[in-house]
């Protein structure tokens, strides 16, 4: 979560600073959506389907061109295979990445006007175990006004890794108009790829669906 929230005061500091510089909101471009995620290859054979949160943000030159700088965050739970050979009941893996991903939008038709974008991109990744724990900890009623010792469940992280690398990612969407609005409706499919030092790259394919403005 606290890459979230540091993905979401970069890119609403970047907006703000174009927001500044180019008075007319037409040359701003700003999107936020959330969706499912589909692993695929070496990653479909670790990872259950997980989801997806993006922010993306940039300078319009052109109705028909936007420069973005895109923030995607990814969350997968490792299936049983995964979780048998590392001898661990329970365990995740976190991707996420902040590209530079340029769209470019077609004609309007009926209402819909369809985009394809693109870019490479820092891609980082975190893989956590972890097992059921108890944790002592101090529970306070605001109701009663006092507090009481208990032990809580958790899922305790046993055993991590994490690495960055290089990345690309490149996928098609349509959107609509909301009404007389300047807000627009989206839904996006994109292919993404994270590059490894040894064996096959890391690739999934998040599906977004959110607002633009």
């Amino acid at each position: 979560m606290r890459v979230i929230r540091l993905g979401v005061t970069a890119l609403f500091a970047a907006v703000c600073m174009l927001g500044t510089a180019h008075a007319q909101w037409t040359h701003v471009d700003i999107s936020v959506g959330g969706g499912f995620t589909a692993p695929e290859g070496r990653a479909g054979n670790d990872l259950n389907m997980g989801w997806n949160v993006d922010f993306r943000g940039g300078y319009k030159p052109s109705p028909h061109l936007a420069l973005d700088l895109d923030f995607n965050y990814n969350h997968f739970g490792l299936n049983n295979a995964a979780l048998a050979r590392y001898g661990e009941p329970g365990g995740y893996t976190n991707i996420w990445s902040v590209s530079l991903t340029p769209m470019f939008r077609g004609s309007q038709h009926w209402h819909l006007s369809p985009y394809i974008f693109g870019g490479p991109g820092i891609y980082y990744r975190n893989l956590s175990l972890t097992q059921p724990a108890l944790v002592n900890t101090l529970i306070c009623d605001p109701f009663f006004g006092f507090c009481y010792p208990a032990s809580v469940g958790v899922n305790q992280v046993v055993a991590s890794a994490t690495t960055y690398k290089m990345g690309f990612n490149g996928g098609i969407g349509v959107e609509a108009r909301l009404g007389q609005s300047h807000a627009k409706i989206f839904g996006e499919a994109r292919y993404s790829r994270m590059f490894t030092t040894h064996g096959t790259d890391i690739t999934f394919v998040p599906v977004t669906f959110g607002i633009r403005w």
